[in-house]
């Protein structure tokens, strides 16, 4: 345990460093306070153009930034083969991935807190009421971020970092859009059909964490979703990490 705080530790401090993940983070802040001059363009929605963009905004660089450094994360060790002199101690395989997926996580933490604080502080300034929803939403893009990190994670125990970005951002896609996969399943043939479903057990559904519409309109979603999303979050996220873990065992390098 002690190792994999260790590794958690230098993790953070590393991601948090980084030039280009500070600039992501500042010009996500600066497209949060560019939504005012966007909502000015619509007489009368500019209030709802503002929530929207800041919401989309945090998630969006809040995605970018977990699919960007969690596909670096294991290729950087390698490629400097720092790896190589933390392995040759007595530190298992799976307690170094899990120190590199905290520090990431706690990363996207702090990241995410940031984003929250400067779109939610957006709002007061413009004497926006605040209700709810509002921290639901980042919230659930939070948990999106983690699992999004973990799915990323696996990617790169196995693939090329251009690759794993390739896959990890297909895969957003597609769990945004797990209707529409849903409907080419109702219309497809009996076998497709079977096929279709095995998709949408074995891939993430991200529409889960996507209330942007609900918390624009002044709702927000009910205590018994926000429960069963954390709990998918955190029993998909651990059935990935296991996979990658066992990935990465029998790696050869």
């Amino acid at each position: 345990m002690r190792t994999t705080l260790a590794i958690a530790r230098n993790t953070f401090l590393e991601t948090i460093r980084d030039r280009i993940l500070n600039a992501i983070v500042l010009f996500a802040v600066v497209l949060i306070g560019s939504s005012i001059l966007l909502g000015q363009l619509s007489a009368g929605q500019d209030v709802k153009i503002i929530k929207d963009l800041g919401l989309a905004a945090i998630n969006f660089f809040g995605v970018v930034i977990a699919i960007f450094v969690g596909t670096s994360l294991v290729h950087k060790e390698l490629d400097k083969r720092t790896v190589f002199v933390v392995l040759t101690k007595p530190v298992p395989r799976p307690a170094f991935l899990l120190g590199k997926l905290v520090g990431l996580s706690t990363t996207l933490t702090v990241l995410t807190a940031a984003m929250g604080a400067s779109y939610l502080g957006l709002l007061l300034l413009l004497k926006v009421p605040l209700h709810a929803g509002m921290f639901q939403a980042i919230g659930l893009a939070w948990l999106e971020f983690q699992l999004l990190t973990v799915v990323t994670i696996l990617f790169s125990t196995f693939s090329t970092p251009v690759l794993c970005m390739l896959y990890a951002f297909a895969l957003y896609v597609i769990g945004h859009n797990m209707g529409t996969l849903a409907d080419l399943g109702k219309k497809a043939p009996p076998v497709l059909r079977g096929v279709i479903e095995l998709l949408q057990v074995a891939l993430p559904n991200l529409t889960l964490y996507d209330i942007k519409n609900q918390v624009v309109y002044g709702f927000w979603a009910p205590t018994g979703q926000l429960a069963w999303t954390a709990a998918y979050t955190l029993a998909y996220g651990a059935a990935v990490f296991c996979v990658a873990a066992a990935v990465f065992a029998r790696r050869e390098f």
